[in-house]
C-alpha cells in the first residue's frame, strides 16, 4: 500500500511541471489574442474619433450654410411681399359687373 502511495505521490509530482506547462501554453495564447482584440479595438477607436471630428465639422458648415438660406428667405419673402404691395397698388379696381338685360 506505500508504494502504490509513493507512487502516485512521484506521478503526481513529475505531471505537475507538465500540466501547469500546458495551462502556461493556453493563458500565453489567450493572453496574445486579448491583446490582438485590444489592437483591433484601439484602431477602430482612432477611426471612430476621426470619423466623429469629420461630422462635426460638416454639421458646423451645414450649419452656417443653413444659416445664410434662411436670411435668403427673410430676403426674398420681404421683396415677394413688397412685390405683392406695389401689384395692388397698380391693379385696377374691379368693376362691378353690370347685369345683363334679359
Amino acid at each position: 500500500m506505500k508504494r502504490v502511495v509513493i507512487w502516485l505521490a512521484l506521478l503526481a509530482l513529475l505531471t505537475t511541471p507538465f500540466l501547469s506547462a500546458c495551462e502556461s501554453t493556453n493563458l500565453k495564447q489567450e493572453n496574445e489574442g486579448l491583446k490582438k482584440q485590444i489592437e483591433s479595438l484601439r484602431g477602430e477607436k482612432a477611426q471612430l474619433q476621426s470619423q466623429i471630428k469629420e461630422f462635426t465639422s460638416k454639421v458646423d458648415e451645414l450649419t452656417k450654410i443653413n444659416e445664410e438660406l434662411k436670411a435668403k428667405v427673410d430676403e426674398l419673402s420681404k421683396i415677394n411681399e413688397e412685390l405683392k404691395a406695389k401689384v395692388e397698388k397698380k391693379a385696377p379696381t374691379k368693376m362691378k359687373a353690370s347685369p345683363k338685360n334679359k
